[in-house]
């Protein structure tokens, strides 16, 4: 769901006189808050309910969804889990299990690198 936002003549005016490190922060903070937002209105939960089922207080949620707070990965990684959505666009990196045989090898304290076979 993509809601159109009206500019703010405000934010315009701040983000005019900031450079473009601090503008690309706000920028980034506001487009994961409005993802936030849109979630939060089409599945109809409000900042309480969100804020009590992420165990965070009301007004702590309402910062992240003004972009008065910044996120950290723990905090991004718990919305995107509670709401089942990637807040992430990380490529997935493929991995594979390696068998306990390599795993269980002892890696040298030397300086040089010693290659076990």
């Amino acid at each position: 769901m993509n809601t159109i936002r009206k500019k703010s003549a405000s934010l315009t005016r701040i983000l005019t006189g900031t450079d473009e490190d601090i503008r690309r922060r706000i920028r980034d903070r506001m487009l994961i808050a409005a993802r936030i937002d849109d979630v939060l209105k089409s599945r109809g939960i409000s900042q309480k309910q969100f804020a009590g089922m992420l165990g965070k207080a009301e007004s702590e949620v309402s910062e992240w969804l003004s972009g008065d707070r910044n996120f950290t990965a723990d905090t991004l990684s718990d919305i995107g889990g509670c709401l089942g959505i990637n807040l992430f666009n990380i490529p997935s990196i493929r991995t594979r299990e390696l068998p306990a045989s390599i795993t269980m090898n002892k890696v040298a304290k030397s300086k040089k690198p010693v290659i076990y076979n």
